[in-house]
């Protein structure tokens, strides 16, 4: 797995924030995003944004936003359950990876034992999130970007 420390900006999104185990509500949440989308004839970059250690919470304890981005002055009409937000800029320690069968939780794992593995760079306290670069709904199979928020040690 290749990996490198990367300066991200912050970038503006639209989408629903949802909590619990996210075998179910990442796909619930993206399910909802594409009807939302096609109905608004919106298109950008397809994310999760994780909350939470699934080493340290439960399941049902876990959240995350499925997101689509939008440009930093997008107006989102009232009313409705979409939301708007903005995922923070900064240093984030990042690859370009392929998921099989759905196992992203391995992908993950190897991607943190590479983080842990430095001695120059450490977690910070913004969320986890990945980028989807294919639809693997249908195969189990994934090409996307994976981003640890990180602060020098």
């Amino acid at each position: 797995m290749k990996t490198s420390v990367v300066e991200r900006p912050a970038q503006h999104w639209v989408g629903y924030h949802l909590q619990g185990p996210w075998q179910e509500t990442v796909p619930q949440g993206f399910a909802q995003l594409k009807v939302w989308a096609a109905r608004h004839g919106l298109s950008g970059e397809w994310m999760a944004i994780y909350y939470g250690n699934p080493q340290e919470l439960p399941p049902e304890e876990l959240r995350v936003e499925t997101v689509l981005t939008v440009p930093a002055d997008y107006a989102l009409a009232a009313g409705g359950d979409i939301q708007h937000g903005t995922l923070a800029g900064g240093h984030y320690f990042h690859t370009c990876t392929e998921v099989l069968n759905n196992d992203f939780f391995a992908a993950w794992n190897e991607f943190f034992a590479q983080l842990q593995a430095r001695s120059d760079w450490q977690v910070d306290n913004r969320p986890c999130y990945e980028h989807y670069l294919s639809d693997g709904s249908q195969s189990g199979n994934w090409l996307l970007n994976m981003y640890i928020p990180v602060r020098p040690r």
